[in-house]
């Protein structure tokens, strides 16, 4: 097997984790939030409208249904904004939170609670619209 570390300094050797882990969820969330703040903000140029289908609303794929129902129960989109950036800061700090070291969800009460909010909250915006 092959020696990676071999004349490697200590800063080219960091840990996968947490440190290029912190990266790639960054990343991604930027990306999804430069992609949200689009749809908010310019939604005409995410939208193909001719004159003859001006009238016709479109709705979001199923999988944004529930933020898009979110985001128009709050009438601000500056709020809406802040909302979806909370809840998608708290969905990735949940797992770094969790110091138990019992595996099974069905053990961790308050996390098990958590996951089932956040299910029921999504199935019910989602067929709210």
């Amino acid at each position: 097997m092959a020696d990676y570390s071999k004349g490697r300094s200590e800063e080219e050797l960091e840990p996968f984790f947490p440190n290029e882990i912190l990266r790639h969820t960054l990343l991604t969330f930027f990306f999804i939030s430069a992609i949200m703040l689009g749809v908010l903000f310019f939604p005409e140029s995410f939208q193909k409208s001719t004159d003859e289908f001006a009238s016709f609303q479109t709705r979001p794929a199923w999988f944004l249904l529930p933020f898009f129902h979110l985001s128009t129960l709050i009438n601000s989109k500056i709020w809406s904004v802040v909302i979806l950036t909370i809840y998608a800061i708290m969905f990735i700090t949940v797992p770094f939170l969790d110091r138990n070291s019992e595996r099974s969800l069905w053990k961790k009460p308050v996390f098990l609670s958590i996951v089932l909010i956040n299910i029921i909250m999504i199935i019910a915006l989602g067929w709210l619209y």
